[in-house]
């Protein structure tokens, strides 16, 4: 389950670096950069300062939160947590540490997608002089990784509700 994790971040990180290299050059040199609640802009940054924030937004900064949690829950041997005497029991504090690991590529693929999402948007706001960014679209996506991260934290939740009963 954790190699299927590896490879999906993998993957999505691979998208977003392709994504972004092969679309950035064909916005214009000041990309419109903050809009305001009718879709109007109202800031703008230098296409080449846009390509380093893309960059570091969907795909360091994934990297980086993926590190980090890799780092810390690969070798935390105190955590705060639900029922922590049963989860940090010798025979399962290694489990314990793989599914916190696991966890956090999963919202590491999330954080990556959603930036990607916001630079298709920029992209197509573009698309119309001056950009026009559809606010339609943009709640859309927030409402879908509102949802998702909330389905993520439900399932972190649950896994460590409590000792699983066998019967």
């Amino acid at each position: 389950m954790n190699r299927v994790a590896w490879i999906v971040f993998a993957a999505v990180l691979l998208f977003a670096v392709l994504f972004f290299a092969n679309t950035i050059s064909t916005l214009p040199p000041l990309v419109a950069s903050h809009f305001d609640g009718n879709g109007t802009a109202t800031a703008h940054m230098a296409r080449s300062f846009y390509t380093k924030f893309v960059f570091f937004m969907g795909v360091g900064l994934p990297i980086a939160m993926v590190a980090f949690l890799t780092l810390i829950y690969s070798n935390a041997t105190d955590m705060k947590m639900p029922n922590r005497d049963y989860w940090l029991a010798p025979e399962r504090i290694a489990e314990t540490r793989a599914y916190l690991v696991f966890h956090g590529v999963w919202f590491g693929c999330l954080m990556s997608a959603m930036v990607c999402y916001v630079h298709w948007l920029i992209l197509d706001a573009h698309r119309s002089a001056p950009p026009h960014l559809s606010n339609r679209w943009v709640a859309g996506g927030l409402f879908v990784f509102f949802i998702v991260t909330g389905g993520w934290i439900i399932a972190l939740l649950r896994h460590f509700r409590g000792p699983r009963v066998i019967t």
